[in-house]
């Protein structure tokens, strides 16, 4: 009977790693992801305002700002995402790759 207990122990020991392991990679990659999906809609926010104006220099800037920091967040969680200890638990989560390029805004 002790080796039954034994297995038993290690079984329930494995579950509750992976399970924990998976928990880990699900919250830092939703984070690395909202962090990408709010830049994106500031983005597009900044597009359609220098759309409306009269190209004003400063919004101008703001858009290469806004560019830069998509692509950032981009590139951070596609890095996250391809680590060893992330990228099979992501994938079977659900995660993809997010384009580093910067979004096209849909038509309005």
């Amino acid at each position: 009977m002790s080796g039954w207990l034994g297995w038993f122990i290690a079984g329930i020991s494995t579950v509750g790693f992976i399970s924990l392991w998976f928990w880990e990679v699900r919250r830092v990659l939703r984070n690395f992801r909202s962090t990408v999906e709010s830049a994106a809609g500031q983005l597009i926010t900044y597009r359609k305002r220098l759309a409306q104006s009269q190209q004003d220099a400063a919004l101008q800037e703001v858009l290469r700002r806004s560019e830069s920091i998509y692509q950032q967040a981009a590139e951070h969680y596609n890095t996250t995402l391809c680590k060893p200890w992330a990228y099979l638990p992501g994938r079977l989560l659900g995660f993809r790759k997010e384009p580093e390029d910067v979004p096209i805004p849909p038509a309005a």
